[in-house]
Order: structure tokens, then sequence, then C-alpha cells
């Protein structure tokens, strides 16, 4: 687990450091939005990762390998790391005078987020659903061969 949050970091640094370049070279923010999509994929990577980290499953309790203070050390350094990657980045919008731009995306951000959140909650409420539905099916097919059984018996 640490070691792909400290890649989900470091390519989230190489985004920005190629933007950084860019723009000091006097390229625009519009013109890097490939860049600027890495960045974001690689902390959103970050994100995910983190969420990991902090529910895993009882195989990865298990067998970890590291201590739970070491990977807590480290998921919080990374995740430090990453805010601070976007703090900068959201100075460069500010300082080439496209504070607007940062602001629109984040909105768009949110609602992207909060969208997807409320398909994944969905999905999981069906799938939830769906498991009851198997499980009462299972059982009242269960309870009607065992009387069917029972009543073969008495008949038989």
């Amino acid at each position: 687990m640490a070691a792909e949050i400290v890649a989900a970091v470091a390519a989230a640094n190489q985004a920005f450091n190629f933007i950084k370049k860019a723009v000091h070279k006097g390229q625009e923010l519009q013109d890097l939005s490939k860049a600027i999509g890495a960045f974001w994929d690689a902390r959103e990577e970050v994100s995910i990762l983190e969420q990991k980290a902090t529910n895993p499953s009882k195989i990865q309790k298990l067998f970890g390998g590291q201590s739970i203070e070491a990977q807590a050390l480290e998921v919080t350094l990374q995740k430090q790391r990453a805010e601070d990657l976007e703090r900068e980045l959201k100075d460069i919008f500010l300082w080439t005078g496209n504070g607007h731009l940062w602001t629109e995306m984040i909105r768009e951000r949110s609602r992207i987020r909060n969208a997807r959140i409320a398909a994944a909650k969905e999905a999981a409420q069906t799938k939830a659903a769906m498991i009851d539905i198997a499980i009462i099916t299972g059982i009242v097919t269960l309870s009607m061969v065992v009387v069917f059984a029972f009543t073969k018996l008495a008949v038989g």
C-alpha cells in the first residue's frame, strides 16, 4: 500500500513539475489540459489509496507487512505532499490570472464527485438488495424442499 501511494504522489509531482516548467516557459494553462488531467488523476489515486489504507480488509490487516503506525505515517506524509502540490497548482492558476478557471474547475470537480458518489451509493444499494433477494429466495426454496421432503416421508 505504501509503495502505491508513493507512486501516485510521484505521478502527481511529475505532472505538477511539467505544468510549472511549461508555465514558466510561457505556455498557457489552457494548453496544458493533459498534464493538469494527469495531475488530478494521480491526486484522485492518492485519495482512493488513502481510503483503502484506512479501511483495510481482514487479509490486509493480517498480512499487511507494515505496522499500523508505519502505514499511517506514510499515508499522512504522502497525503500532505499531495495537498501541498494541489495548493501550489492553485497558486499557479492564480499567478497566471486564471483564478476563475480554478474556481470553476473545483466547482465542476465537486459536482462530478458528488454524482459519482451518488451512483456508487445507488449501485451498492442495488447490489445489497440483489443479495437480500437471493438469500430470501434461497431460504424460501430450501423451506419448500424441506416441507416437500417431510410431506413425502409422512405420506410414504
